[in-house]
């Protein structure tokens, strides 16, 4: 089942119920030619967490209109495909990639507002949001939780965001909280701004904890720290108490 919503003068919400059938993919392909008689443009929310499966008679109506829809999705503006599949989300950067001239922003289910934001262009960025600090009462320690994805602009503004605290002399302390993390995006690590920021933050941190986030963060933690010189301690999830009073040790 399909249900297209107008959400405001400039973007449109398409949810995809159960499966997705022939009647489905026709009216997908009657809105697509809609949109595209009026001049395209504007944004579109697809929501696949309530999606099922694809009927084969459906993939057969899209491949009949492939020009039509590609029409439609090269015009648009903004583009937000939100999933709890793990296999929907890479299969939708991989076409993003794949198609020249067209971004896709891509999330989780627990992401769903940031995706409407970003369609709503209540947000400047894809992420906004996703690196936060955190207010814990102490001066000498910098504080920070990452939710969500971060991509290229989101990272820079993280680390822009943790240069600026550690401007103050007393503060060389940085804890980093990692929760719902959905990764990066690859093109991050290229950024020659986030490079400088970190080689910035490593000569002035004296101690670095990171609570939460996938094990290979913390193995590569384990790694890193004696190559730079600089105190990081890995803790769980629930260990923000401790990593603040080994920061304070």
């Amino acid at each position: 089942m399909i249900n297209i919503e107008k959400i405001s003068d400039h973007a449109y919400s398409i949810t995809v119920m159960a499966e997705f059938r022939q009647a489905d993919a026709e009216r997908l392909v009657e809105f697509a030619k809609e949109r595209n008689k009026e001049g395209g443009g504007g944004n579109v929310l697809i929501d696949l967490t309530a999606a099922s499966d694809i009927s084969l008679s459906a993939v057969t109506v899209e491949l009949a209109h492939i020009p039509t829809l590609l029409k439609w999705v090269y015009g648009l503006d903004r583009i937000a495909i939100v999933s709890d599949d793990d296999w929907v989300r890479t299969a939708a950067r991989v076409e993003s990639a794949m198609l020249p001239g067209v971004t896709y922003a891509v999330y989780d289910e627990d992401e769903a507002e940031a995706a409407r934001k970003w369609v709503l262009e209540e947000a400047d960025t894809p992420h906004k949001g996703a690196f936060r600090e955190l207010d814990i009462g102490k001066t000498d320690i910098a504080a920070f939780e990452v939710t969500g994805r971060l991509d290229r602009a989101e990272s820079e503004r993280g680390v822009a965001l943790a240069r600026a605290k550690l401007v103050d002399p007393a503060c060389d302390k940085l804890m980093i909280a990692i929760k719902n993390w959905h990764g990066f995006d690859a093109d991050a690590m290229l950024s020659p701004e986030i490079m400088r920021g970190k080689l910035d933050l490593m000569r002035k941190l004296k101690r670095y904890a990171i609570v939460g986030g996938p094990a290979w963060t913390h193995r590569i933690a384990e790694i890193v720290g004696p190559l730079v010189g600089i105190e990081i301690k890995t803790f769980d999830e629930d260990e923000e108490d401790k990593a603040i009073v080994w920061l304070e040790g």
